[in-house]
């Protein structure tokens, strides 16, 4: 028998929503990770197909997110939070999302 922690990102990923649900846990795993100042730089923080996009406006921290991007991919990988992270990318700019 499995544990509820093993089965649940399958069943999630299978549910109307529950890859967006599961993209969310990535994205609050990131921020956590990075710690609460430069998580407040991150206008957008976003899982897509394996790809985790970050968006900022400021560059220093963009630049610095590059260069820890190995470090990054392989902490959250390594936390097993349903969804694997291939690749990440950061993007400096606003956000594009509007409420």
């Amino acid at each position: 028998m499995d544990k509820l922690g093993n089965i649940l990102p399958r069943v999630l990923r299978r549910q109307p929503g529950g890859g967006r649900l599961l993209g969310s846990q990535v994205a609050s795993a990131f921020r956590n990770l990075i710690g609460p100042e430069p998580a407040r730089l991150c206008d957008e923080v976003e899982l897509h197909s394996g790809t985790l996009l970050v968006t900022t406006s400021s560059p220093a921290l963009a630049h610095q997110l590059r260069l820890d991007s190995e470090t990054i991919v392989a902490r959250l990988n390594g936390l097993d939070l349903g969804r694997k992270v291939r690749a990440f990318r950061v993007r400096i700019g606003r956000s594009t999302y509007s409420d």
